[in-house]
């Protein structure tokens, strides 16, 4: 009779106990730009567009873009020039079709260079983009939707 209450009840729990799924899922890009250069690079253009392309593919979500435009202090007119980074990487995005609602812009003037990391990347990392979902009924089928590609693993 009790192997019959511990499985009704293990069967309740399994029924009623809903699993709750998190994983990360964003297009991510941090480059360096020559120092006073104005202009956006066409290598990183293409980058962007890939991006662009990859989060195209995530379902039933609206794109948002974090936009992080630095510029370094010995740089010709910091906070202008950061400024105009951000700008324009901006102005690219919604070329690309991003809508421009969700777009974020933060410019920053760094006084040091970023130190070089374990991947070989450092030095004067002055354009950041990140693109993210953005789910009006949350994201969380796209942890195992086949068409995405998390950032971090599922936790469950």
């Amino acid at each position: 009779m009790s192997r019959i209450r511990f499985f009704a009840a293990k069967l309740t729990c399994m029924l009623f106990i809903q699993h709750a799924n998190a994983c990360t899922v964003s297009e991510n890009i941090l480059e360096s730009t020559p120092l006073n250069y104005a202009s956006t690079q066409n290598e990183y253009r293409l980058k962007m567009a890939d991006m662009v392309l990859a989060a195209r593919q995530w379902p039933n979500v609206e794109i948002q873009a974090q936009i992080i435009a630095s510029a370094y202090v010995g740089e010709d007119n910091t906070s202008k020039l950061a400024k105009s980074r951000g700008e324009q990487l901006k102005d690219f995005l919604i070329k690309l079709g991003i809508n421009p609602q969700p777009i974020y812009v933060d410019t920053h003037v760094n006084r040091t260079a970023y130190p070089v990391d374990s991947t070989g990347h450092g030095g004067h990392l002055q354009l950041g983009v990140s693109l993210l979902p953005f789910c009006k009924n949350g994201c969380n089928n796209l942890c195992d939707d086949l068409r995405v590609t998390p950032t971090t693993k599922s936790i469950k």
